[in-house]
């Protein structure tokens, strides 16, 4: 999946993605969630691609 968002990327702009293993603890994954929401702008996020946790 990363490769080809690099390629989408490379013509079109994407809000960002976020991959949430399935083996994490929900409470961690909220948390991590709830963190990125409040000390970032959306604008940060636009065409990255990143695994939690950060």
């Amino acid at each position: 999946m990363p490769r080809h968002f690099r390629e989408f990327v490379r013509s079109q702009h994407s809000p960002g993605v976020i991959v949430v293993p399935q083996h994490l603890p929900l409470g961690e994954v909220a948390d991590d969630l709830i963190l990125i929401w409040t000390a970032t702008e959306a604008e940060e996020w636009t065409d990255r691609f990143v695994y939690l946790p950060i």
